[in-house]
């Protein structure tokens, strides 16, 4: 199986958030580059996300989201 999807570096907590909302956008889908590997692994913001550890991420450019935004499934 192959898939394939368009990427772009997070550039801010704001792209995480729901403008409308003022909170979270619970249930995006985001990719993280693995430390020490070009790997990279599939996570979803909930409640549970540190927005600091997020944050220096972001920075560090580890961040990526899909051009067209993906929300999983929240119970």
């Amino acid at each position: 199986m192959e898939i394939l999807l368009k990427l772009r570096p997070a550039m801010s907590l704001e792209d995480f958030m729901d403008k409308e909302k003022k909170s979270r956008k619970k249930g995006l889908v985001y990719f993280q580059i693995l430390e020490g590997s070009s790997g990279l692994i599939t996570r979803v913001v909930s409640d549970q996300t540190d927005k600091v550890w997020l944050q220096r991420m972001i920075r560090k450019g580890k961040i990526f989201l899909q051009e067209t935004q993906t929300i999983a499934e929240t119970s």
